[in-house]
């Protein structure tokens, strides 16, 4: 005998269930029906309870509906974990939605910081070049360098007369619009041709390398 035919037979009776003393009439050439049954229930497939003096079977279709039918707790039950799944998925949905719209959100100033970094590097790139080129072009004047140089000498320099090559440098470069390069090696010719007129010293963070050693402040004799 087919368990399917049996689960079939049953679940036609509905909500209404079906008397299992029934079930036995009807498939009383079933002599193992109680292990069918049993399978049924272990499977889920069907649901025995009592109900007055006899037992009666309901398919798994029709079982939720008959407790809801005749058990007003289960009934309350039901209704107060639908109302709570409910909430949970409305809440859920606004959630997703708040989310989707963070993520928009983000995507929309990732993009936009994107456009901006890109635009700012290529102003970068073109003032970097046109600050080169300009350098590059600037020819430096003897005298004029000369000139220059003392006059931030007297103003920068300190009681014992001392001043640090690395600020000077970033003062005339910037005057001047000269290359580091080209002031120190101006500078060096200057201070050479010049020798009673200047004096070197040795340290600070940048200078003239001479004899192997930094010399990084210049003073006026």
């Amino acid at each position: 005998m087919s368990l399917a035919k049996i689960a079939a037979t049953i679940e036609a009776n509905g909500i209404e269930g079906l008397k299992k003393a029934e079930l036995r009439r009807e498939f009383q050439e079933v002599a193992e029906l109680d292990s069918i049954l049993q399978e049924l229930v272990r499977t889920g497939e069907i649901f025995i309870e009592r109900k007055g003096n006899a037992y009666y079977c309901w398919h798994k279709n029709y079982y939720l509906q008959k407790l809801l039918n005749t058990d007003q707790k289960f009934s309350l039950l039901y209704a107060s974990m639908n109302a709570i799944q409910n909430s949970l998925n409305s809440r859920l949905d606004s959630i997703n939605t708040s989310l989707d719209t963070v993520t928009r959100q983000v995507i929309e100033i990732t993009e936009e910081i994107k456009v901006l970094t890109s635009h700012e590097l290529r102003e970068i790139s073109t003032n970097d070049l046109s600050t080169q080129k300009q350098i590059k072009s600037t020819k430096i004047n003897y005298d004029s360098f000369k000139e220059q140089l003392d006059q931030a000498l007297a103003s920068a320099s300190s009681s014992i007369g001392w001043v640090e090559l690395c600020n000077l440098r970033k003062n005339l470069c910037l005057r001047m619009n000269i290359s580091q390069e080209q002031f120190y090696h101006t500078l060096e010719e200057v201070v050479s041709n010049n020798y009673d007129k200047y004096e070197l010293s040795t340290g600070g963070e940048e200078g003239i390398q001479l004899r192997g050693m930094v010399h990084g402040f210049v003073r006026c004799i």
